[in-house]
């Protein structure tokens, strides 16, 4: 794992790389007492951040993080428990309260298992005659094209002659969404819903068709409500 810890508490900041260190195997731990521009320089798996350091900002840094790292998870840390419900406006991965440590700790070191464990599924697909594993967590959406499908994950594209139905029968429904019969959508990348288009990561729009919003709203409102924190 490799982790980052934005907070200026000294004491809680020694206290959380202890756990980590006897939790994870080699984990590289860097770690900010304030904010820098320098938080954006790398990618991490988890950064776990402070909201009490700029009040009101940090929830900002949290989803400039996830923008330009959408496979980073944010873990936001607080003395203040109401902020938990501040962080279910994002796609928060866990809440971690100073006054209930052990417990939260415990609870998000569950969750992250058992996310490793959903990441590992993979989508097969033949390209240009070679059989090809992808990441289903990798998959940002897909599109259909005729007889074929474009899959969009974070780093490349990849084109398949397979049907959008087929595809979406061999995905996660946890986590994928079929908006229409074109598209299919990774929950996990949404950053917002807008009036006319859903915004995904890498600053991607997908526009709602007619009669696709409303169902995509309440499914998404189910995902997140299976997604927040403590979920």
């Amino acid at each position: 794992m490799k982790a980052m810890i934005i907070d200026d508490d000294a004491e809680f900041i020694n206290q959380l790389k202890t756990y980590l260190n006897q939790t994870f195997k080699n984990v590289q731990i860097d770690t900010y007492i304030s904010f820098c521009n320098e938080i954006y320089n790398q990618e991490y798996d988890c950064v776990f951040l402070d909201v009490m350091l700029k009040e009101g900002e940090s929830f900002e840094y949290g989803m400039n993080i996830s923008k330009l790292y959408p496979r980073t998870i944010i873990i936001y840390i607080s003395s203040v428990d109401h902020f938990v419900y501040d962080s279910y406006q994002q796609n928060t991965f866990f809440f971690i309260r100073k006054s209930h440590f052990d417990e939260d700790y415990h609870n998000f070191v569950k969750k992250y298992q058992k996310m490793h464990l959903q990441v590992q599924a993979m989508f097969s697909i033949i390209v240009q005659g070679i059989h090809i594993n992808i990441k289903q967590q990798d998959i940002i959406y897909v599109e259909s094209l005729r007889n074929q499908i474009i899959i969009h994950t974070s780093m490349q594209t990849y084109t398949s002659y397979q049907t959008l139905k087929q595809t979406y029968q061999e995905l996660n429904h946890q986590h994928f969404y079929r908006l229409n019969n074109h598209i299919i959508i990774n929950l996990d990348y949404v950053i917002s819903i807008q009036k006319q288009h859903i915004e995904l990561v890498k600053q991607i729009c997908i526009p709602f068709t007619r009669g696709s919003k409303k169902p995509f709203i309440q499914k998404y409102l189910q995902y997140r409500s299976q997604h927040i924190w403590n979920g």
